[in-house]
């Protein structure tokens, strides 16, 4: 039996259900999660989620957020994300593409908004990986 999890977007809800495996991008790098895991609370770098149900593997893109795990539930709480097979390609190869050339032409800029540029180039890139191994699944 699973643990009760729940991935949450600021604009909508994207899964709810009891996962027997969870794979995340932790702020230390990739962490899994088990039902009965110890207590956590983390930040999550965007990329990728796998929630395995079963047999059964679900991926979802989030470009950041939390983790909250607690014996009798998971939480996972991002600004934006969706479904990994919903990513188009092209688009997130051209949005990768323009935040490094915005990030580029800001040379002289402030350090935050070099860091905020720098930040839109990591998560472009997140998406387009996410995009590129749902490519990779979908032809195996």
């Amino acid at each position: 039996m699973g643990v009760a999890t729940r991935l949450l977007t600021s604009q909508r809800p994207l899964f709810e259900g009891a996962c027997d495996f969870i794979v995340l991008r932790g702020a230390d790098g990739d962490l899994g999660v088990l039902p009965s895991h110890a207590p956590l609370l983390t930040w999550l770098k965007p990329g990728e989620v796998m929630l395995r149900r079963g047999e059964r593997e679900e991926y979802y893109f989030l470009e950041d957020g939390y983790l909250e795990v607690l014996p009798e539930r998971v939480l996972i709480m991002a600004q934006r994300g969706d479904r990994s097979d919903a990513i188009d390609l092209a688009e997130a190869e051209g949005q990768l593409r323009s935040a490094e050339e915005a990030l580029t032409r800001a040379s002289g800029s402030s350090e935050q908004e070099t860091a905020e540029l720098e930040g839109a180039v990591a998560v472009a890139a997140a998406r387009l990986e996410a995009a590129q191994l749902q490519r990779r699944r979908a032809r195996d």
